[in-house]
């Protein structure tokens, strides 16, 4: 922001300065040239006094700065120098510096860097408010904060305000800014901000936090579900061939941020596991048409009752029909709780490779006899050896 120099320089003359005492004797000399010339010259006794230190010093005439060159004051460009530099020096004057420092103002949400010759961060704001301005000035110098002036005219109440949280505390008139800030049990680290505000109920000490460091940011990334066709199966049929897994992507990042405000983000580290796809099968394979049912004089004979608690289910007839008698006596739903179901006590995974789905209990005499004939073709009658043997198909 462009420096308002006008208002700078009211600000540096108007600040509040100590008036020294003069003490000081003078005396002339008269000195000979030579060659029957002689020159009178001005020998000239003042006191500077910068920053409230005082020495004396002699000058043979010329200006005020010429004196405070004499003494090895260095003058800054806002520092106040009563009289001015240009003024010639008088014997028995004193001659006052007093240095400058640099405020930071918040004016809007902009910073302005002034300077001021005032004793304190409250004589500043006393000046500024003068403007009719809502007045903010930094309480801290660079990096390092040092223990400012006196704030308050009388002693009193401050506000001290953290993260949007206020609390008041009572301090003397001479407490500079880290005293109140001890007083409130606010420790503040280098890197934070630190304003001196002009409240409605007086000053208000605030403090924004500043943080640096490392964030790590996580997002999971989801996977994709891959359908295609198989001749390994009947239609109908599926199966899960490779079951999906989520990815993830890893950021790492420096962050410095004011309060809520993120001033600087860097990303300085990236990680990334690809998902893994969700894969399915489904069958196109055509099912076999169900065998013909043989029959025999045989299917007419009489065939053993039930037992008791056995279902009524009929079996179909012929040799299926006495197999189903021996391995269930006939009952479709039986179902004993060790494993195996229906006519021809299927195991649940042998039901399900002859592509039968659900129960065999569940399904009709009909489909079991007909997966149990696939079973057959494939496997043989040993499927069934108790039961085969005692009919002699083995």
């Amino acid at each position: 922001m462009k420096q308002d120099n006008n208002l700078s320089r009211r600000w540096a003359t108007n600040a509040s300065r100590k008036t020294i005492s003069a003490v000081a004797g003078a005396s002339a000399l008269l000195l000979v040239a030579g060659a029957g010339v002689s020159v009178a010259t001005s020998h000239t006794e003042v006191l500077v006094n910068a920053n409230g230190v005082t020495k004396p010093v002699s000058v043979w005439g010329g200006t005020v700065g010429g004196a405070l060159e004499q003494a090895g004051v260095e003058v800054g460009e806002h520092d106040l120098v009563t009289p001015a530099q240009n003024a010639p020096v008088q014997d028995g004057q004193t001659i006052t510096v007093t240095s400058a420092k640099s405020y930071t103002v918040k004016n809007g949400g902009d910073n302005q860097e002034i300077w001021s010759t005032a004793g304190s961060l409250q004589e500043v704001m006393d000046i500024l408010s003068d403007s009719g301005r809502d007045i903010v000035v930094a309480a801290n110098r660079s990096a390092a904060r040092t223990a400012l002036p006196a704030v308050l005219a009388d002693a009193g109440n401050v506000t001290v305000s953290v993260d949007g949280k206020e609390k008041s505390v009572s301090v003397p008139a001479d407490a500079n800014v880290n005293q109140i800030l001890e007083a409130a049990q606010v420790t503040a680290s280098p890197i934070d901000q630190v304003y001196l505000e002009s409240g409605e109920q007086g000053p208000v000490v605030n403090v924004i936090r500043q943080t640096r460091g490392t964030v790590t940011e996580e997002k999971e990334l989801d996977f994709e579900t891959i359908e295609r066709e198989t001749d390994e199966l009947y239609e109908g049929e599926s199966r899960v061939v490779q079951e999906g897994k989520k990815g993830l992507e890893k950021t790492v990042k420096y962050e410095q941020k004011r309060g809520e405000d993120v001033l600087v983000s860097t990303v300085i580290k990236e990680e990334r596991t690809e998902p893994v796809d969700h894969i399915i099968e489904r069958g196109t394979k055509e099912r076999p048409t169900e065998a013909p049912v043989e029959t025999s004089s045989a299917d007419s004979a009489p065939q053993p009752a039930p037992q008791p608690g056995a279902g009524t289910g009929s079996a179909p007839a012929g040799v299926w029909a006495a197999l189903a008698q021996c391995e269930s006596g006939g009952n479709p739903a039986t179902n004993t709780g060790n494993g195996y179901y229906g006519l021809y006590q299927f195991s649940l995974g042998t039901w399900q490779s002859v592509g039968g789905t659900g129960l065999p209990s569940d399904a009709s005499a009909a489909e079991q006899t007909m997966r149990a004939q696939i079973l057959q073709q494939r496997a043989g009658w040993g499927q069934w050896p108790a039961c085969a043997a005692s009919l002699g198909l083995l």
